[in-house]
């Protein structure tokens, strides 16, 4: 027993109408996703860069350039260099940001927001404050409307 041409075309067109209907839901997940790798890389650079400063007790930083495709380094990084591919960081300081953290592992500039993005793209910005003294981090969503970190 088998399908006729008719009940297979049929089927076909359905599945193509399915098919074109979940692409965009797809494609802004999957986008939703770099976004936040590319934050949860970022945190994890500054929070391995804190955690070293107080293990060697030394100052450790971390440089986070700001564009697109960019490269996280720092001079405490044991695992290396992190490579933020597709998506665009941005801060409110002068490129390139360096954070650093004391031998006591405490951040002492002024608290510091970054926020990730894909350009021209429906996802929402996703944010990173780090609060000044000991460097408690929080993630969020950014607001482009009121430049400002918003917890989920």
């Amino acid at each position: 027993m088998g399908f006729t041409l008719t009940e297979t075309i049929v089927l076909v067109v359905i599945i193509g109408i399915f098919a074109t209907l979940s692409a965009p839901s797809f494609l802004g997940w999957l986008n939703q996703k770099k976004v936040d790798d590319a934050l949860a890389k970022i945190e994890g650079a500054i929070k391995q860069t804190q955690r070293e400063a107080i293990k060697r007790s030394q100052d450790c930083t971390v440089t986070i350039p700001k564009g697109i495709d960019q490269s996280i380094s720092g001079n405490c990084l044991v695992t290396g260099s992190r490579q933020i591919e597709d998506v665009t960081i941005y801060y409110n300081h002068s490129a390139p940001h360096d954070i650093s953290f004391n031998f006591k592992g405490l951040y002492t500039p002024p608290g510091t927001t970054l926020w990730v993005s894909i350009p021209n793209s429906s996802v929402k910005p996703k944010c990173l404050s780090i609060s000044t003294g000991i460097g408690l981090m929080r993630t969020g969503n950014y607001d482009l409307g009121v430049d400002k970190c918003i917890r989920p």
